[in-house]
């Protein structure tokens, strides 16, 4: 029982920040007591801190992942990497920043070979 009340406030938490960051990509930060003229290097750095910190839990989950070969836990992170990568290139093509694209694309492809791969093995990891 306590874990579920656990995991319940974990899963409250995560869809606040969620729903955040719906706000945050229709509205942008804006919408915030930000002083307009720092507002694109406080995106930037917030940018950067996001991705350093989806970084080291891509980094920390995927190792942990494979080691234990956690398929359940292979397609979470798959999932994750898609609803991220497929979002951002739809607001960078509307945004006309059309190398992003590419760019996410090409980071969705490295990242989901491997736990594609392995996914679609039949029961061990395979040699990569």
């Amino acid at each position: 029982m306590k874990n579920k009340k656990l995991s319940d406030w974990f899963s409250i938490v995560s869809v606040i920040l969620i729903l955040w960051g719906i706000v945050f990509a229709f509205f942008g930060l804006g919408i915030l007591p930000v002083q307009k003229e720092v507002l694109l290097e406080w995106e930037s750095a917030l940018y950067g801190a996001i991705m350093i910190g989806w970084g080291i839990t891509l980094l920390f989950a995927g190792r942990h992942a494979f080691r234990k070969n956690d398929r359940e836990l292979m397609q979470i992170i798959l999932s994750g990497l898609f609803a991220w990568l497929l979002i951002e290139a739809i607001f960078s093509a509307y945004l006309g920043v059309w190398f992003n694209v590419a760019v996410d694309i090409g980071v969705f492809a490295l990242f989901s070979i491997p736990l594609i791969k392995v996914l679609r093995s039949p029961s061990e990891i395979p040699n990569l």
